[in-house]
């Protein structure tokens, strides 16, 4: 029910958007936007998780050979640590899961400690780990990578790097 709301809600603020829109064109007609919101909604959502969860596993993101779900099967871990260079040094950092892990983003990783997303952190593991290119983050493939890693995070509290709580 809740969710039958919600998408009422979106489409009437969409209709109420473009209507307010000044680019707006004649040739532009009624419904055309509640048309093409309704082709929108489930069917894209499973295409990006079923394209997030082929990326997961496609070996070819890097040149080792490895794919995300190598270090890390079912969102878990595959114990151990994974090698890296970094500015000429070798480090081995623990290989952790990612059961929960989405629900701390953003937050400070890798060597330098920067604030990462995400994407960003996907792009990090894919440039380390697996030697490959990082991906556009404004790109399809990093978002449905970044969404179908978030299903390891269902029903985690929201708590951007792991220290911040928000409350109800």
């Amino acid at each position: 029910m809740i969710k039958i709301v919600a998408s009422i809600f979106i489409v009437l603020c969409m209709l109420l958007f473009a209507g307010l829109n000044s680019s707006a064109t004649a040739e532009d007609k009624p419904g055309d936007m509640m048309q093409k919101m309704m082709k929108m909604g489930k069917a894209n959502f499973e295409s990006s998780l079923e394209n997030g969860e082929e990326l997961y596993s496609d070996s070819s993101l890097g040149v080792t050979g490895l794919s995300c779900n190598s270090c890390h099967p079912r969102g878990g871990t595959a114990g151990g640590k994974a090698e890296m260079e970094y500015k000429g040094m070798i480090m081995r950092p623990k290989i952790p899961s990612l059961k929960g892990a989405a629900a701390h983003f953003p937050a400070p990783r890798g060597p330098e400690r920067k604030v990462v997303s995400l994407k960003g952190m996907n792009n990090l593991c894919i440039k380390a780990f697996l030697k490959g290119k990082p991906m556009d983050e404004n790109s399809q493939n990093a978002t449905d990578l970044a969404n179908f890693v978030s299903l390891f995070s269902t029903n985690v509290p929201l708590t951007p790097d792991g220290k911040m709580k928000y409350k109800k």
